[in-house]
């Protein structure tokens, strides 16, 4: 599904001209030489554009960029086809000292470097008659740098000169211009454009049409913890994986067309921040199905908690907050004012390293509305009391390791899982649940996240088995759960030994609290007894005797002997939601901004 659907969003990129075509690449261009048909120059014209305004409301011109025939990769001297670089169209070197142009320099580079373009050139475009490609070549034939060291179009240039990039139009018509995409040059480049590897004839995996195979694949950069020269996505170096007589990812069934259109666009993913993300190991590319999709992917971001500097992000965020409180009050979301196409395919999909290879962990598609909606859900599942805040991915990947930790990874498989939970709005897994309340027993401490994560895990569970919502946000006083009530009660206790005794270096939470929450009937009747001693030296010993009677009371019979799992993350959200009524009461002289307890 991967390769076929960046291989659609390819297409999509191309017909809006905004991705390079085979045998090309984007340039950065600064400005734009005006050729008459003579090949003499009329004038050099500044294409940069006024960028976006820095803190001080100032702004600075930016390079446009354009596709070109492919740009040569080497450090020698060797010309492109339609050139770009000052010292290759011009062979003239600016001197800053003397403030003038001169061919000359230590290496003869300049001149090589004109003589080395004109021949590749002239050459490249014989036999081609439009009247831009006529300028092109007169200009070539005619342009000697030793005459033109005081020509008036250059010297009005001079500062720019040294980090200029250019590109050619006829004069009086800036729209003609030599890299057109319908001109004879760029025609000649599409139709030459291959791989010149050896291929053979099949029918492509992808696109079901008869081409030719590609037998090596392009590398894919920017993959996290990957080879810093790129990694491939498909690759066959075992002859233990070849069948029918295929080698290498002949293999693979993969057109050489196909190959560079996945290849290429998945690059661009990961190199645009606004398309990717890092989590632990994985590299996480999404996109939606349509040549822009920065409402999709801005809202998306922002869905998971991330910090938007761009200036329409409050916007974005009243969006997701509105729909964020309309799901946790049970209303339906309404997306017919949303900037984004509700109804463009979106894909999610999780990349790690393998060696020199790329293995994908997941991938999931949908309906952009379903997801917004989807991931909208399960902020309001994971709303508890405390900051009440959207709560990031990375958030909750990092409440699932030890604070101790500095290499712990999450396991791909069980990101995978997570993502599948919150996009398609399925149970989360028994391993997010299992997780967070060891590490709530092991450190003695809970947060709104890992509180969150616990009360979104057991209502998700009872919201798809059809049956109503266990857990509110705040402390439920009419919940009547064993294990809810056990949480409780465990934080009076504590209430009331901190209210008797002050700061001491072990509280029963440190020291029961795991035992307490996995097995009560063996701790409680100690932890009951030892509450009476605190009680006499409780300033308020009657409310916090009554709040404990009115905990017991509810329980009715017997502490429970254990708890299972989802009894354990009850336990824990009681125990978390009483701390933070006590807190409440103190008209919050104690609150912690995180929740933390």
């Amino acid at each position: 599904m991967l390769i076929s659907a960046l291989n659609d969003y390819y297409d999509i990129l191309a017909k809006a001209g905004k991705i390079a075509q085979p045998g090309t690449s984007s340039q950065k261009i600064t400005h734009m030489i005006m050729l008459r048909l003579d090949g003499t120059i009329s004038d050099i014209i500044d294409a940069r554009k006024p960028g976006h305004p820095d803190k001080k409301g100032k702004t600075k011109l930016e390079p446009i960029e354009e596709f070109l025939p492919k740009r040569t990769q080497k450090t020698a001297i060797d010309a492109n086809i339609i050139e770009h670089r000052a010292p290759y169209i011009f062979g003239l070197n600016y001197d800053k000292q003397t403030n003038a142009f001169t061919p000359e320099d230590e290496k003869n580079k300049a001149r090589k470097s004109h003589e080395c373009f004109a021949k590749a050139n002239l050459e490249y475009t014989e036999g081609m008659t439009s009247d831009i490609v006529t300028a092109y070549r007169n200009f070539i034939k005619t342009w000697v740098p030793e005459n033109e060291t005081e020509n008036p179009c250059l010297l009005n240039i001079a500062k720019e000169y040294p980090g200029a990039y250019f590109i050619f139009c006829l004069d009086g018509h800036p729209e003609i211009t030599l890299h057109s995409e319908n001109g004879e040059i760029m025609q000649k480049v599409k139709t030459s454009a291959g791989s010149g590897d050896q291929t053979i004839d099949g029918i492509c995996a992808v696109t079901g049409k008869p081409a030719e195979m590609a037998r090596i694949h392009d590398k894919i950069k920017g993959i996290l913890g990957g080879q810093p020269s790129g990694g491939l996505l498909v690759s066959f170096k075992n002859p233990a994986f070849e069948s029918y007589g295929k080698k290498q990812s002949y293999n693979g069934s993969i057109s050489i067309d196909v190959m560079k259109h996945y290849t290429e666009v998945l690059n661009i993913l990961i190199s645009e921040p606004k398309h990717h993300m890092y989590l632990d190991e994985l590299t996480v590319v999404f996109w939606a199905m349509s040549n822009d999709d920065s409402a999709e992917t801005d809202a998306f971001m922002s869905l998971f908690g991330l910090e938007d500097d761009k200036a329409d992000a409050s916007e974005t965020n009243e969006m997701i907050a509105n729909a964020i409180k309309a799901l946790s009050e049970g209303k339906k979301v309404d997306l017919s004012t949303a900037d984004f196409n509700e109804n463009v395919m979106f894909y999610v999909a999780g990349l790690a390293p393998n060696s020199s290879r790329i293995a994908q962990k997941f991938i999931y598609r949908n309906k952009y509305g379903d997801i917004f909606i989807n991931t909208a859900e399960h902020q309001a599942d994971m709303l508890i009391e405390g900051p009440k805040k959207q709560i990031s991915i990375w958030r909750m990947l990092r409440e699932m390791k030890s604070p101790k930790s500095q290499n712990e990874k999450t396991p791909a498989p069980v990101i995978a899982a997570i993502f599948g939970a919150i996009l398609n709005g399925t149970r989360y897994p028994d391993a997010l649940l299992e997780t967070i309340v060891r590490r709530v027993k092991i450190d003695k401490t809970i947060n709104y996240v890992r509180a969150g994560i616990i009360k979104a895990h057991i209502n998700r569970n009872l919201k798809l088995n059809q049956k109503e919502e266990e857990i509110k946000v705040a402390l439920d006083k009419t919940n009547t759960n064993e294990a809810y009530l056990c949480g409780r009660l465990f934080a009076a206790l504590e209430h009331i030994q901190q209210n008797a005794l002050g700061k001491v270096n072990r509280t029963i939470k440190d020291s029961y609290f795991s035992s307490a929450c996995s097995t009560p009937s063996l701790v409680f009747p100690k932890l009951m007894m030892l509450s009476q001693h605190h009680l006499k030296k409780d300033d308020y010993a009657i409310n916090n005797n009554k709040l404990v009677g009115e905990i017991v009371d509810k329980l009715k019979t017997e502490f429970p002997s254990t708890l299972s799992m989802q009894d354990q993350g009850r336990f824990i959200i009681g125990y978390y939601q009483q701390v933070q009524d006590f807190f409440k009461k103190k008209n919050d002289k104690n609150n912690n901004t995180e929740g933390e307890i």
